[in-house]
């Protein structure tokens, strides 16, 4: 029952990605490791939509590593358990939390020597920054558990590079790579094994995400990037253009797109009670930047359905329950095609 939950959880998740971002693209699913404990670790920009990317189209069923704080809302922690997610301790937790990290490690150990699939963000935190972080040592860690108890599981590292167009947008495109895997017993032989599979890592991700390095002028870069119109999903793309930058291209200002401001304008008188609830009740509290697509998303995967079921009860008593049903899928499908063709956005000034 509890397998069943969570699939029906992953495909009602799927429906709400599917409406909620204009394209998602999965590339290197051949990458994975069918029948072989796997450790993913992918960059983290976008807070839970990374894991809600990750989760509705792997091929795997993951178990999750989660900063420990989601955890303290009682709600939360027990649908988060449900989904096979494991706190993991910062140091801004409290100094002490830290201990509890070994007794999720040794579970995470007890998981790889079982053939499952782990997912971690090596960065430890998450920025809407173009860039790859500096790694924690949190997943090597991670391994040494697993070898622990048996030296020659032949564990494998999937790197995962996330990419969004606009990461803060409804109406957002994004990007999933798997990198090739890298099996970690060809690093053993090493004294210094940890770090050179930490650079491998980092060299990986940097070739599958839209990095700026540091020794770059970071604003700059993402000014001449946009007034090129660049697709920041491909990052290959963008990591070659970006060799090549130099000044700014003639007529280099934001440009308005008509169709996608009466889209969303059309999108707004569409679904007002919303657009209104979200702006003056949801968004405020939003504690991060980081987290303003999860808290939208949230927000959309149970609005909507109440949304839709009061509209047909209203409608029902106005008119056959056959027409009101219709009327309701006519402005769900509105709504999608807002979404996929005009490429609705909600209004963000671009940083």
């Amino acid at each position: 029952m509890r397998r069943l939950g969570y699939y029906f959880f992953k495909y009602w998740v799927s429906v709400g990605l599917f409406f909620y971002y204009k394209k998602i693209r999965i590339e290197g699913l051949g990458n994975i490791p069918k029948d072989k404990p796997v450790l993913f670790v992918s960059n983290h920009q976008n807070a839970l939509m990374d894991v809600l990317l990750i989760a509705t189209h792997c091929s795997r069923r993951p178990w999750f590593l989660t900063r420990a704080d989601v955890f303290k809302n009682y709600l939360f922690r027990h649908l988060f358990r449900f989904l096979q997610m494991l706190p993991i301790y910062r140091m801004r937790d409290g100094r002490s939390s830290l201990s509890k990290n070994e007794a999720i490690f040794d579970t995470c150990g007890i998981l790889l020597v079982s053939g499952e699939a782990l997912l971690l963000f090596p960065e430890a935190n998450h920025s809407l920054k173009r860039q790859v972080r500096p790694l924690s040592k949190g997943f090597t860690r991670i391994i040494d558990k697993a070898l622990e108890r048996q030296n020659d599981l032949d564990v494998h590292l999937v790197p995962i590079g996330q990419n969004y167009q606009y990461p803060i947008r409804w109406g957002d495109s994004a990007a999933v790579y798997y990198g090739r895997p890298i099996r970690v017993q060809e690093f053993m032989a090493s004294k210094e094994y940890k770090t050179i599979l930490k650079q491998e890592i980092f060299d990986r991700l940097i070739q599958l995400t839209s990095h700026i390095a540091d020794n770059r002028d970071y604003e700059g870069s993402i000014k001449k990037l946009k007034a090129l119109d660049i697709d920041f999903t491909h990052p290959e793309k963008v990591n070659a253009k970006l060799k090549t930058l130099s000044a700014l291209p003639p007529d280099s200002g934001e440009k308005n797109n008509f169709l996608q401001t009466l889209g969303r304008f059309l999108f707004y008188m569409a679904n007002l009670p919303l657009v209104f609830l979200w702006r003056v009740l949801i968004k405020p509290t939003v504690p991060e930047p980081e987290f303003i697509s999860t808290f939208r998303f949230g927000f959309a995967m149970l609005a909507y359905p109440i949304f839709y079921l009061l509209s047909f009860l209203i409608l029902k008593n106005l008119y056959e329950w056959k027409t009101a049903c219709l009327l309701v899928m006519v402005h769900a499908a509105f709504n999608l095609f807002l979404t996929k063709v005009l490429g609705v956005t909600s209004s963000v000034r671009r940083k």
